[in-house]
């Protein structure tokens, strides 16, 4: 029987609008992929499954321990928790420490079950992650992204060690050793585990691949590479009955217009023989009719016709949508003029890597900034806006500079996502600004939304949005921009970044979008 079931799960915003209805289905597979394009309700799933949160209605059975990853969309919220406490091991290691103080209890025993040498493992831990001078108490705001995350990925696979577990974006922030570890566990793992991932390297270890819609929850029984070829031949197949619907419609609308002028031909032919009185009036006034009728049969025919291609063309044209990739906009301005931005002079940060910095930068330069976990490439990007104050060495800086983390604290999660866009981009009317929001998949009245119920990847694509329509001369600083994203958002970013005219600075441990993108210049940490 399986461990981990849903029947009819539904979830429902305060505001009314519907994330997902009716989704039923069991966990059988021992690694499964849930993919989706952003804001279609992963994490709101993953979430309801944890017992995190309660759906609108349905109902999640679980018979087995089940641990949960969750996505770190806001740094602010473990900034000042102990790292014991942003892993979760905070109970673990109250339970030794009381143990070692002579209180054995019942509860303590069974927390530190398989546990005893947790000290030990965790200190070989930080030192495996270039962690130093920090104990369990130490605060997690000194851990990179990667760092903490990592950690917490530990302590799920090797200490706490679920029968299930949901991994919910779990490479996000991990370079290249750190996202080879994490699919090592994953192998050696002997549960079953539901991974949430628009990470293709990730993805090819599924066993299964499920696929999240507003048209609901499909299982494709095939690895990721054979789930991609389905899915395009779904999506030809549906647009090639879209393409046969317009055909019909074209077709339907040429023999009407044909039914018009045949209709009007005979109208003037009778009226020409009432005018010459050479057939009885009686006779003459019975062809009208005759003629009346059909032509209003023919019209109800043709507009219930009509109304069916109408129909099917909508219904295809929504499957389409929500299986094709979405867009995304950058601002396009004019060529930028290779003028100096920033110049660094023996530059030291005050974390990470403490070799001096020399570096030059154009407005037309496309960088990469590349290093593991912790050698500070956050905090370089943080320098240059003068967030956080140099160790050593000069800095100068010449143009505007935009920053975008990876938790998205550019956005005012209290303003809806027109407001956000306006409040930023003072050269901007609502016309257009609502036309830049539509490009990226926010249509119509999901302007109003607030930023609060976005989802992690919606939210980066209305920050980059915002970062490139600020002003045309603004140089960008992207800290892990592909982070959160979907796939087809992540090639279609690649594409606008490759394409933009202006300049970035660019942090991302992705070598598929870093590549794609095609930087001229790499800094290595």
């Amino acid at each position: 029987m399986p461990q981990l079931q849903a029947f009819n799960l539904c979830y429902q915003h305060r505001n009314g609008d519907v994330v997902f209805n009716d989704l039923s289905f069991s966990l059988t597979a021992k690694v499964t992929a849930l993919i989706g394009i952003n804001g279609c309700g992963k994490s709101i799933l993953a979430s309801i499954l944890a017992k995190q949160k309660e759906p609108s209605s349905g109902t999640v059975i679980c018979n087995s321990a089940l641990g949960f990853y969750e996505q770190m969309n806001d740094v602010n919220l473990v900034d000042n928790l102990t790292i014991v406490e942003a892993i979760g091991l905070e109970p673990v290691f109250k339970a030794l420490h009381a143990i070692n103080q002579g209180q054995v209890t019942e509860q303590n025993l069974s927390l530190l079950e398989g546990n005893w040498d947790l000290e030990e493992r965790f200190n070989a831990e930080l030192v495996r992650l270039g962690i130093n001078n920090k104990t369990p108490n130490s605060l997690s705001k000194h851990l990179s992204g990667g760092q903490l995350s990592q950690l917490k990925l530990w302590a799920l696979f090797t200490c706490i060690k679920p029968d299930i577990l949901i991994l919910d974006e779990p490479s996000n922030h991990l370079d290249t050793k750190g996202k080879s570890w994490l699919i090592k566990q994953i192998h050696n793992f002997k549960g079953q585990l539901l991974l949430i991932s628009h990470d293709q390297e990730l993805l090819e270890h599924a066993y299964e691949v499920w696929e999240l819609t507003t048209l609901g929850l499909t299982q494709y029984g095939t690895c990721f590479s054979e789930y991609q070829t389905q899915k395009q031949q779904q999506v030809a197949a549906l647009e090639n009955k879209l393409n046969h619907v317009v055909k019909q419609q074209s077709k339907l609308k040429a023999a009407e217009q044909l039914q018009k002028q045949k209709a009007q031909k005979r109208a003037g032919q009778g009226a020409a023989l009432r005018k010459s009185g050479s057939q009885p009036k009686v006779l003459i006034d019975a062809k009208k009719d005759k003629a009346s009728a059909n032509l209003s049969s023919q019209s109800k025919n043709t507009a219930k016709r009509e109304g069916e291609l109408t129909r099917n063309k909508q219904e295809l044209s929504s499957q389409l949508e929500q299986t094709k990739a979405q867009q995304f906009y950058l601002a396009q301005s004019g060529d930028a003029k290779h003028q100096k931005v920033l110049s660094l002079e023996n530059v030291v940060l005050a974390h990470g890597t403490q070799k001096p910095l020399n570096l030059q930068v154009f407005s037309d330069d496309k960088i990469h900034v590349a290093g593991a976990n912790g050698t500070g490439k956050s905090t370089l990007l943080k320098t240059l806006t003068y967030d956080i104050p140099l160790k050593a060495g000069q800095l100068h800086c010449n143009q505007a500079l935009y920053y975008l983390d990876q938790h998205f604290t550019l956005i005012n999660n209290k303003l809806t996502l027109l407001e956000n866009v306006m409040t930023y981009c003072n050269n901007l009317n609502e016309s257009t600004a609502r036309t830049l929001l539509a490009s990226i998949g926010f249509k119509k009245d999901a302007v109003f939304k607030h930023a609060a119920v976005l989802s992690g990847g919606e939210k980066m694509k209305l920050a980059m949005c915002i970062v490139s329509n600020i002003e045309s001369t603004a140089f960008l600083l992207l800290d892990e921009p592909d982070n959160h994203l979907d796939l087809e958002s992540k090639q279609l970013l690649a594409q606008s970044l490759q394409g933009f005219k202006g300049g970035f600075i660019l942090v991302s441990h992705d070598k598929y979008f870093v590549e794609s993108i095609g930087c001229n210049r790499q800094i290595g940490l």
